[in-house]
């Protein structure tokens, strides 16, 4: 009798008992570590952080659901929020969930999700990136591209058919007038057979390129993307090169990224991974900042457990014409995605400084 009660009232809890087949999972990143940094300001001086929002992996903690509604369909969620080590804050002002908020349905045919997500580049790329998304604050290619991280308001189906997966989402802009204002579309397709990856992937976007408090003007942003990575026993190599080009009110601006890496497995618990970046800005009206960088990256973990694992890295970046002006000197418009957000795509220096070199050590968590 008393178990009767127990599971009626579990079942009143939770909804029903016919959701028996459902789960929720509780998970998350915790990085930990201190950051050294020369060249700070234009007298370079260096700088030492403990707050970050992850340094080797980025702070997360999130909340996956999944529903068995029967003959092969499900329905699932999942809510994603950053915070900061150092101050346990939010990693944003803006949004509770500023990682991921969708829902979904999935089957055999694939999975559609609505809400903010990954997009289909962003996930096309983590096949080849060398560092597999890691020092995503560093490495340009991670944090670069405005096509290339999350969209909001976005509809994205993914299908996985044997060693193929493909990728199509729209991205609601939500603007009055017109359905291609603010909106995104892309499309994206991996090949993954165990040692060999490669992808592919297009996005297009018409974000507002107007100065502040100025009238809205949508231009179009087009990035595309292609690369591969290839693992022989305890190593791997990868590569990728990434294209955008944002239209603005007079000319257009133009970012690419290439790059090249690899890691070795010395042990199950001892890995080193190195690569290097290249990025370079053209400004064909003119109006902003042109230049280049170029990234070399090194770094090594020490796995204490499967969730646990000590990390260490040694990074040296060098800056050519325009790009080591001071953030915001470039005079682009603001919502351009080189305006105002140098500083996030790690493309501008100190003022004055041709070069900095960066030393990270810390401890990060799975759970």
């Amino acid at each position: 009798m008393k178990k009767s009660l127990l599971a009626l009232a579990i079942a009143l809890v939770t909804g029903d008992a016919a959701y028996a087949q459902s789960s929720l999972i509780i998970y998350g990143a915790f990085d930990g570590g201190v950051r050294y940094q020369t060249n700070q300001d234009a007298a370079g001086h260096t700088k030492l952080t403990l707050s970050s929002i992850g340094t080797y992996n980025a702070n997360r903690i999130g909340f996956k659901g999944v529903e068995d509604l029967g003959g092969g369909l499900n329905a699932h969620f999942n809510l994603e929020s950053g915070f900061n080590t150092g101050t346990g804050a939010l990693d944003n002002s803006a949004k509770l969930f500023n990682r991921v908020a969708l829902v979904g349905l999935g089957s055999q045919w694939g999975s559609l999700d609505l809400g903010r997500q990954y997009t289909a580049v962003f996930k096309t790329i983590g096949g080849y990136d060398p560092f597999n998304y890691k020092y995503t604050n560093i490495i340009p290619l991670t944090g670069g591209a405005s096509a290339g991280i999350r969209y909001d308001n976005d509809l994205q189906y993914t299908g996985t058919f044997g060693p193929i997966t493909a990728r199509a989402e729209w991205a609601l802009g939500e603007q009055t007038g017109s359905a291609r204002n603010s909106s995104a579309q892309g499309v994206g397709v991996s090949y993954f057979n165990g040692s060999i990856n490669v992808g592919a992937a297009y996005a297009l976007r018409k974000p507002n390129v107007a100065a502040a408090g100025a009238s809205a003007n949508f231009q179009e942003n087009r990035t595309w993307t292609l690369g591969g990575a290839y693992t022989f026993g305890p190593a791997r190599i990868a590569g990728g090169y990434q294209r955008e080009n944002q239209d603005l009110v007079s000319g257009s601006t133009q970012q690419r990224n290439a790059w090249f890496g690899g890691s070795y497995d010395f042990s199950p618990a001892f890995a080193v991974t190195a690569a290097y970046y290249d990025t370079k800005v053209d400004n064909i009206s003119n109006t902003g900042t042109n230049g280049k960088r170029q990234l070399l990256i090194a770094g090594t973990t020490y796995a204490l457990s499967k969730r646990t694992n000590l990390y260490a890295d040694i990074d040296y970046a060098r800056f050519r014409d325009g790009l080591a002006l001071p953030v915001g000197a470039a005079g682009l418009p603001a919502g351009n995605f080189l305006a105002g957000g140098s500083s996030q795509l790690g493309l501008a220096s100190a003022a004055g400084q041709s070069h900095q070199t960066g030393v990270s050590v810390g401890i990060n968590h799975l759970f």
